[in-house]
């Protein structure tokens, strides 16, 4: 996997208080579908979605959010400094935690997405529906960044991280408004979240 080390500014990340996750859908994971029901075969081009070959338990889809990421991570993602933290909600979709630092315009948020049953299948049924690129796997468990458009010329980024066949969870990012627009990708930075993520949910979050 390439390097995905933050540049320091870049970490004090993603969603302000207040703006939407998962590509810009109201908070929700973007609609793969967004009524949370399953793919039909037909839908699911099955063939391309990666296996896991060492899948985590799927019940932790079911955990607190907020606890997917560590005190000690998040503050290494933010520079050291402590960001703000919006509670764990349930979207009827997904358990979702948020942290952001709003004086820089940034934050980092992670969606445990209980409603796609068939994991990264949800995600592979609309590939073609929007913006939608695979990433280099995290220790094994294959990422995809998706979203309704391309938000990384404003410093956004979702991507899915599949933990087993059939669950999967969200990280959304974006950059500080320092740093949108000038040449940093969020994806990146989405993806060293979304290891760190797998590290803490290995560890039984």
């Amino acid at each position: 996997m390439r390097s995905t080390r933050f540049r320091v500014p870049l970490l004090a990340l993603l969603l302000a208080a207040g703006l939407a996750a998962c590509g810009g859908n109201g908070g929700k994971p973007d609609p793969l579908p967004s009524t949370g029901s399953p793919s039909s075969d037909a839908q699911r081009p099955s063939s391309e979605v990666p296996k896991v070959a060492s899948p985590l338990p799927a019940s932790l889809v079911q955990g607190d959010p907020c606890k997917v990421l560590t005190e000690a991570q998040v503050k290494t993602l933010f520079s050291g400094v402590s960001p703000e933290v919006q509670p764990s909600q349930d979207t009827g979709v997904a358990k979702q935690c948020r942290w952001s630092n709003p004086s820089r315009g940034s934050g980092i948020g992670v969606q445990l997405v209980y409603a796609w049953k068939d994991g990264l299948g949800h995600v592979y049924a609309k590939k073609n529906e929007g913006f939608f690129e695979e990433l280099a796997p995290v220790q094994g468990y294959p990422v995809v960044a998706y979203g309704p458009t391309d938000d990384r010329p404003t410093g956004r980024c979702s991507v899915a991280i599949g933990i087993a066949d059939d669950a999967a969870f969200e990280v959304d990012v974006k950059l500080a408004d320092s740093q949108a627009g000038k040449g940093a990708d969020p994806c990146q930075d989405a993806q060293h979240v979304a290891d760190l993520a797998v590290t803490t949910l290995k560890g039984g979050a």
